[in-house]
């Protein structure tokens, strides 16, 4: 039994209004649906090494002055205008040379009131690489510290 396929004169005109309008509203959407990259402003970071890094009235410091792709560093964040409830902070770093995606650490509070985490950047093809992005609170309206590191191989 073969049906016979009809063409249905309307169909392609109405495919095509449909195409287009989503398209043009994808272009809307599509701003609200992607991540931004982070507003990352080099005037105000901080370079992190073994040497205390101050901002904000914060101080971060990294257990080595240069970091290496995956082999482990301490990252440790002294903030005392944060709030007690306050109990872990968001690293998040992006590649500046290259794209190598964000990466994101937990930094979680220690006893002694201090946050920290031990960051492992991922393997780079490149022989050095810098990293720069921003240390804000999970909760609470504190302006981010902003902050980049170097990486060698």
């Amino acid at each position: 039994m073969s049906q016979t396929l009809r063409f249905k004169p309307w169909a392609l005109p109405l495919k095509l209004v449909l195409a287009f309008g989503l398209g043009f509203a994808a272009i809307e959407w599509l701003p609200d649906l992607v991540k931004k990259p982070s507003e990352f402003q080099p005037d105000l970071a901080c370079t992190l090494s073994q040497q205390a890094c101050l901002q904000q009235d914060a101080i971060v410091r990294l257990s080595h002055d240069v970091v290496h792709p995956l082999q482990p560093t301490q990252m440790t964040v002294q903030w005392p205008a944060l709030p007690e409830e306050a109990d872990m902070l968001l690293l998040s770093l992006e590649g500046h040379e290259m794209m190598m995606g964000q990466y994101q650490l937990k930094l979680i509070r220690q006893p002694d009131r201090s946050f920290s985490g031990e960051l492992m950047l991922p393997f780079c093809t490149e022989d050095s690489m810098t990293w720069q992005g921003s240390i804000t609170p999970v909760s609470g309206s504190h302006s981010p510290l902003y902050v980049s590191l170097r990486m060698t191989q």
